[in-house]
């Protein structure tokens, strides 16, 4: 980044006698050589311009495929008419364009190690992901940052797996792994040619080599197979002309010494997921595949064979037991299988099954004061709590209270009695000294600084003007346990006005205006055992980047104990709900249709589970209409939606009935909703009168699985890819997955070598 220049350069080169003489007339000849400067300083902008435009690495958007077609990367064609371009969302940072006419909406993606060009006071940054060169772009789109970067060093090495590799990351974002399978051909050998390293049996007793079979890294040898490996009907892999592109589209997701969960009845078993569910251990992508470092689940065999690779810091798992500074040595780690926890350790010994997530101790040895653990799992996106970089708000003006971290307050109800007390006492200081309240008491920050289970019995009472922010610290994942504390009232995390009440039974339609109404926002928490329950008179409540565990709580295998239980319920409130890049469950809006206006919910890139095909997803209580208008965009409903009105719904997936009140107004476009319900208007919707029977198919639908809420491979192409811009219909969305596949089979064509058959295989 360029240094600002200083200010007033022009007239700092004045002479001494010039700049007394104008400070004398009140500096009207600073004011004028000011402009000049502005001026100057636009000149050496443009200037910094064109020379980054000279390397791919800074250059501006129109400009790369102009350097594309100077090392060959084709334009790609055009668009048919109303087609919409979609990138790969891998942000990173490039040099601002300074031609807004000239420069193309298309983003472009440069390498990590390239930085952000800035000069002078025009110095800024934006963050932009990359294209991809299979799609089909508009006639003189700008091409592939990345391709373009790479393009001479890849086809140096063209038809060689590590240059398919490194261009299967280039084009689509997913890392890969290129498997020649003529090695693994069994074939006679001759006596004066034996070759050891190429047997025709497999040895059984061999745990890791028979896990292994019909994977990435499998070893064993194999018959001729003649069926193609890219075929349609049945796929064949192992022959003479084929290769495979294992592609790993799961991303794995670390969490840092969280507390394990404790299995009561047992006090020496413990998961690794606080939320007392099983959830495989997953592998954290390294720079290499061949290396096997890509994001994938870690199998028993795997780790049992190499515990060191696996264990430790940074790695898939790490675990502390009474003390949080003292790590269990890698040498007492052994694997095994705790299915059905009869496998008892030896004394000194810490037994993990990392397919479930489990870890035992001796019983003579269990632990007493508590057990940590650092871990990685595995999920589609960046989607829900997790301890992933996700985009905050600086803390500016804010007032800030810390929770967490060592340095914090020791609990959520603390920083908010906290934040309550000191607007208290500035109120009385207020009224003694006859001026006003401090704004930065009513625009607060509450930041967790930790991954820790906090068991709490929530109760947010919100002023009037209040701007409340209850967030995780960046790259965190705390856990909110509201749990059955108080028999005398509900657990609920609850958040109510302190404003005029009204009266039972009644909606709320009382003072404060609209302008000073509270605001509260939730970010990247996880929220289990209770619902968010909203009343009184409050502006907005945003659930952003947070899962609000559907079914309350979890059995071992992911099964909701409390299905038809919701997640949030709106209350005789005016508040305005917006979800956003979350899991949540249920949402009911108890709200009288005879009185007001309905409700906004707006939901948006989220997975929405009622626990139930047949549940309602949102819907009113006693399962009535929702007096809500109801906008969702880019989400999974796993369940029927009832609402007043549908103001807008696209790009999404409606598993359950579809029922609205006004069903002349709004729209349903580009989605999947089951017919046979009233419903808004619709456009370029599925199934289709000729096909009723198309169903969206899912890898799971149940919170906890690594494939939660993805669509599945075999799910038809027409859901698959049915969204407005070719991507797929749903909460992954923005994954752009159809394309990136498309882009990936378009460079296979040109760096496989000649004569060769290749297939890309998703392994997750």
């Amino acid at each position: 980044m360029s240094p600002a220049p200083p200010p007033d350069r022009l007239y700092e080169l004045l002479p001494a006698l010039h700049r007394i003489r104008d400070e004398e007339r009140g500096h009207p000849l600073r004011a004028l050589l000011r402009i000049v400067e502005e001026q100057v300083r636009v000149v050496e902008d443009d200037l910094d311009t064109w020379y980054a435009n000279w390397f791919v690495e800074t250059c501006e958007d129109w400009v790369v495929p102009y350097i594309g077609a100077l090392v060959g990367i084709p334009t790609p064609p055009a668009l048919p008419p109303g087609a919409v371009r979609a990138p790969v969302p891998r942000p990173a940072t490039f040099a601002p364009s300074r031609r807004p006419a000239r420069t193309l909406a298309a983003p472009a993606e440069s390498p990590s190690t390239s930085s952000t060009r800035t000069s002078g006071r025009h110095a800024e940054s934006t963050h932009r992901p990359p294209l991809l060169t299979g799609q089909t772009l508009p006639a003189g789109a700008p091409a592939p940052r990345r391709d373009v970067a790479d393009a001479v060093a890849n086809r140096r090495r063209k038809g060689t797996p590590a240059a398919l590799e490194a261009v299967a990351l280039d084009s689509s974002g997913w890392p890969a792994r290129a498997v020649e399978l003529y090695p693994r051909l069994v074939r006679a050998q001759h006596t004066r040619h034996v070759r050891p390293d190429r047997p025709a049996t497999l040895d059984v007793r061999d745990a890791l080599a028979c896990a292994r079979l019909g994977g990435p890294f499998d070893d064993a040898p194999h018959l001729v197979d003649v069926r193609r490996p890219n075929s349609t009907a049945t796929r064949g892999l192992h022959n003479i002309p084929s290769l495979a592109l294992f592609v790993w589209r799961l991303r794995a997701f670390p969490v840092t010494r969280a507390p394990a969960f404790c299995i009561d009845q047992r006090y020496s078993r413990y998961l690794v997921n606080v939320l007392g569910i099983d959830t495989p251990l997953f592998v954290p992508a390294g720079p290499d595949a061949a290396t096997g470092e890509v994001p994938r689940p870690l199998g028993r065999e795997e780790f049992a064979a190499a515990p060191t690779e696996f264990y430790g810091p940074g790695r898939s798992l790490r675990i502390w037991r009474d003390d949080p500074d003292r790590p269990v040595p890698a040498d007492r780690i052994v694997v095994a299988d705790l299915t059905d926890w009869r496998y008892r350790p030896h004394p000194g010994r810490v037994a993990v099954d990392p397919v479930l997530g489990r870890i035992a101790f001796p019983p003579d040895e269990a632990p007493e004061d508590g057990v940590w653990v650092s871990w990685h799992y595995g999920f589609s996106d960046a989607m829900g709590g997790g301890a992933y970089a996700r985009p905050v708000t600086p803390v500016g003006g804010r007032r800030l209270y810390v929770v967490g971290g060592g340095e914090g307050l020791g609990s959520i109800t603390a920083a908010l009695r906290r934040w309550r007390a000191d607007k208290e006492a500035d109120r009385e200081e207020a009224e003694k000294d006859g001026r006003p309240t401090d704004p930065a008491l009513h625009d607060v920050l509450i930041e967790i600084r930790d991954s820790a289970d906090y068991t709490e019995a929530l109760r947010i009472d919100l002023d009037p003007d209040d701007r409340l922010e209850l967030r995780a610290a960046p790259r965190q994942r705390p856990v909110v346990r509201l749990l059955n504390q108080n028999a005398n009232r509900f657990d609920a995390l609850t958040v109510r006005a302190t404003g005029k009440q009204p009266p039972p039974g009644t909606p709320a339609d009382c003072p404060p205006p609209a302008a000073r109404r509270p605001r509260l926002v939730l970010d990247g928490l996880v929220v289990t055992g209770r619902s968010l329950d909203v009343v009184g008179q409050i502006g907005e409540v945003v659930v952003r980047h947070c899962t609000l565990v559907p079914g309350w709580e979890l059995d071992h295998d992911c099964r909701p104990r409390w299905g038809e239980e919701p997640s949030v319920e709106l209350r005789r409130t005016t508040a305005r709900l917006r979800v956003e890049h979350s899991i949540i469950g249920t949402v009911v809006v108890d709200q009288d249709e005879t009185r007001g206006e309905p409700l906004t919910v707006e939901i948006l890139d989220s997975v929405v589970d009622a626990t139930d095909r047949e549940l309602p997803a949102l819907t009113g209580p006693e399962d009535r209409v929702a007096h809500a208008a109801l906008t969702l965009r880019r989400c999974t409903v796993l369940g029927g939606v009832r609402v007043d009105l549908l103001a807008l719904g696209t790009d999404s997936v409606i598993t359950g009935c579809l029922h609205t009140r006004r069903r002349g107004a709004g729209c349903l476009r580009h989605s999947y909703a089951p017919p046979g319900h009233p419903g808004p208007p619709r456009h370029a919707c599925l199934p289709t009168p000729d096909e009723p029977a198309l169903r969206p198919h899912f890898t799971s639908t149940r919170y906890g699985h690594p494939g939660y809420g993805r669509l599945h491979p075999a799910c038809d192409p027409r859901i698959a890819a049915g969204a407005e811009d070719g991507a797929e219909m749903g909460a992954f969305h923005d994954l752009y997955q159809p394309q990136r596949l498309s882009s990936l089979l378009g460079h296979l064509a040109e760096y496989v070598p000649l004569g060769v058959e290749a297939a890309v295989i998703t392994a997750t």
